[in-house]
């Protein structure tokens, strides 16, 4: 499937974007650390595979775990190393419990409803199915999307120190928002209901609906992968989040009490 050249989409517009960012990137942090570079790279792979690969072609009416896979990118994947390659303005140690920065409870909250609740919006049946079928709402969704993944992670890896959740609230927050995805993850997966009906009868116009069903891929058997993939892949991301937070906080109070560990083991 990734060898048919009709499911690639060289000519995207994309290119356009990934293009802009890397001259605007260059221009205000040409003297970053190599790592910066490297999320913001990966960053701008997976938006380019996105829609340039196969994920792009079939999340466009055929197959809809290829459609889950595109959001999922542009929802989590995305944003996280946007955010990532972006240089911290503030040296470690500075950031600001929610209960002292009432503006920071509004900033993960709106992160929070964001990131999750934009999955859920946008996999409302009448909605993904026309967002599929529009250019313009498509476009509107995926935008959504990353705004809302920008939102999603600025709390927990956002450049300004001032503006992260302490990593026992971080925790908290990842924990809910998996507890979030899957409970939709499983709804997809498991529900008898379709849906995004434009999957499960697309038009099929290059006969690539027939060697995958040929194959074993019926769409229910393709909802089912959609929301496993819903359900398994974001709680990992998440559970990896919440290890370095975890590496975060344990930095921190060594940082401010080196003999603590010491003290506790004996």
């Amino acid at each position: 499937m990734i060898l048919m050249p009709e499911l690639w989409h060289w000519t995207s517009p994309i290119w356009w974007v990934v293009g802009l960012v890397l001259v605007l990137y260059f221009l205000a942090f040409r003297r970053v650390e190599p790592a910066r570079w490297i999320a913001l790279l990966l960053g701008l792979a997976m938006l380019t595979m996105a829609y340039v690969s196969p994920i792009g072609y079939l999340s466009d009416g055929y197959v809809f775990s290829a459609h889950m896979i595109q959001h999922l990118l542009m929802l989590l994947v995305v944003p996280l190393c946007l955010l990532l390659s972006l240089p911290k303005s503030q040296p470690k140690g500075t950031s600001v419990s929610a209960d002292k920065l009432p503006a920071l409870k509004i900033i993960a909250t709106i992160g929070w409803i964001g990131g999750v609740g934009a999955m859920w919006f946008w996999h409302v049946p009448s909605l993904c199915t026309l967002s599929t079928q529009t250019f313009a709402l498509g476009f509107v969704r995926d935008v959504s999307f990353l705004l809302a993944g920008l939102a999603f992670w600025w709390p927990i890896y956002g450049p300004l120190e001032r503006t992260r959740l302490q990593p026992p609230v971080g925790i908290l927050y990842l924990f809910s928002a998996c507890l979030g995805c899957s409970l939709l993850g499983i709804y997809i997966t498991f529900t008898s209901t379709v849906v995004c009906p434009i999957f499960a009868n697309p038009t099929d116009s290059i006969g690539i609906m027939g060697r995958l069903q040929a194959g074993g891929l019926t769409p229910a058997l393709d909802q089912n992968i959609g929301g496993l993939l819903m359900w398994i892949p974001p709680c990992m991301l998440y559970t990896g989040a919440i290890i370095s937070l975890l590496a975060r906080w344990y930095t921190t109070v060594e940082h401010d009490h080196p003999t603590s560990t010491i003290a506790h083991l004996t």
